[in-house]
């Protein structure tokens, strides 16, 4: 089975119109974020979304490709790496988004939502970095 460009250039379009919604939330200054609670549910969920895309852009890679059988969704990214489509440094941030996603969806009320914005100043070239390699790996390896 070859990996479906069609199936991945639909999800690399969602991770775009994400990233674009994330950008928006970015430009908010931390008073102008924190006075309004849609701000914060706003980037919970774009979050949990946007790694999710990740998961699935991964997942359907691995699976088209027979790489393996993941046991977590850090073994997702552990054999990205093994294979070569996504660097260490890239492997140890999407695993770490990983288990930030798990910590939204699943301890969704004891959420510190000051390290949420702080993760978005300073974490959202993590996706884009992802988005280049998977865009490298589908120009090199398809």
């Amino acid at each position: 089975m070859v990996t479906s460009k069609n199936k991945i250039s639909a999800l690399l379009s969602e991770l775009n119109k994400f990233l674009n919604e994330l950008e928006e939330i970015k430009k908010l200054s931390e008073e102008q974020y924190f006075s309004d609670r849609k701000n914060i549910y706003s980037l919970r969920y774009l979050f949990q979304v946007t790694i999710e895309t990740c998961i699935n852009i991964s997942n359907h890679i691995i699976s088209s490709h027979r790489l393996g059988v993941p046991n977590e969704y850090a073994d997702i990214f552990r054999i990205l790496n093994k294979e070569e489509i996504i660097t260490e440094s890239s492997k140890k941030q999407l695993i770490q988004m990983a288990r930030f996603r798990n910590r939204l969806v699943h301890v969704y009320w004891d959420i510190d939502d000051e390290m949420i914005f702080k993760y978005l100043k300073e974490h959202l070239d993590d996706f884009y970095v992802f988005k280049k390699q998977i865009l490298i790996y589908l120009r090199e390896k398809q």
